[in-house]
């Protein structure tokens, strides 16, 4: 049984709370640290000195940081003294993706990007130590609901940037804080549920699918890897695009239902317990 110390946040909405059940699952001991909360408690020099001395006293297998840029990359390289060292990085080439993550990624034993922007920019520093890997969705959470359609279309999340345009062009309904099997819920009461891409998808496109929702997304990079488009869901590129899209699948409720069918099928590779299988795979 590999031992685990899990450096990430484990608040209630968090994905790392699904990642440490799925990596229990693949028969692994899990310690959670949940960095935040330490830090609130005892600042952050205290906080980076205990997890170093937790690595010290429990000499796990593994030490997988979720990000963590509140976290001195130091901390990185006195923990691998004791274990193997994991970057997962699960954001957008954006502010997150800073000079103190980059330095994790230097000096870590392994990153996991699931972005494919990130995923190439941690490979120009990283080389060979540097994955692809899906986040995926939570089983016990994203499934199918039976609920009455409320929406004819709509986005769970948050508008910001480029979504932002959209969303004057075309006033969709947005829902928000929908965290959980709230998610599932929402999809399935929604017709055509949308979504919008920065240099990769975000976990919304396997929870949407996981939901056997019909899914109606900006396309990509890698999306024809894992998706057919018109098979498992369907793409815009515009604002009239998404327009033409949209009335078309109204209308056309049957092909919409064969879609998200064939979808949800094609998705069910990528749960939260495949991504921890997948990421003990490629340590070993």
């Amino acid at each position: 049984m590999k031992k685990i110390l899990f450096v990430a946040v484990f608040d209630p909405e968090s994905t790392n709370v699904s990642q440490a059940h799925a990596l229990r699952e693949n028969n692994c001991e899990v310690i959670e640290f949940n960095y935040r909360e330490v830090s609130l408690r005892y600042g952050h020099v205290n906080r980076d000195r205990r997890l170093v001395e937790l690595c010290k006293s429990e000499k796990p297998d593994i030490i997988l940081f979720s990000k963590c840029n509140e976290i001195h990359p130091e901390v990185v390289t006195e923990c691998g003294k004791y274990g193997t060292t994991v970057i997962w990085y699960m954001d957008p080439l954006n502010s997150n993706y800073c000079r103190s993550l980059q330095e994790k990624i230097i000096r870590a034993d392994f990153t996991f990007c699931a972005l494919m922007e990130p995923y190439k920019e941690a490979k120009t520093i990283g080389g060979g130590k540097v994955f692809f890997l899906h986040e995926g969705y939570d089983h016990l959470s994203n499934f199918p609901v039976q609920a009455e359609k409320e929406y004819d279309y709509s986005f769970i999340g948050n508008v910001r940037d480029r979504r932002a345009e959209y969303h004057k062009h075309l006033p969709f309904p947005v829902i928000q804080d929908a965290y959980g099997q709230k998610h599932s819920i929402a999809v399935s009461k929604t017709r055509i549920n949308l979504n919008f891409t920065d240099g990769g998808t975000s976990d919304r496109t396997y929870k949407v699918l996981a939901s056997e929702g019909f899914l109606l997304t900006e396309p990509w990079p890698g999306m024809e890897r894992d998706y057919t488009v018109g098979k498992d869901l369907d793409i815009f590129t515009n604002v009239d695009e998404l327009k033409e899209q949209i009335e078309y699948y109204l209308d056309n409720e049957e092909e919409r239902s064969i879609i998200a069918s064939h979808g949800h099928e094609t998705n069910k590779k990528f749960s939260r317990i495949n991504w921890a299988k997948r990421l003990l795979e490629y340590i070993e």
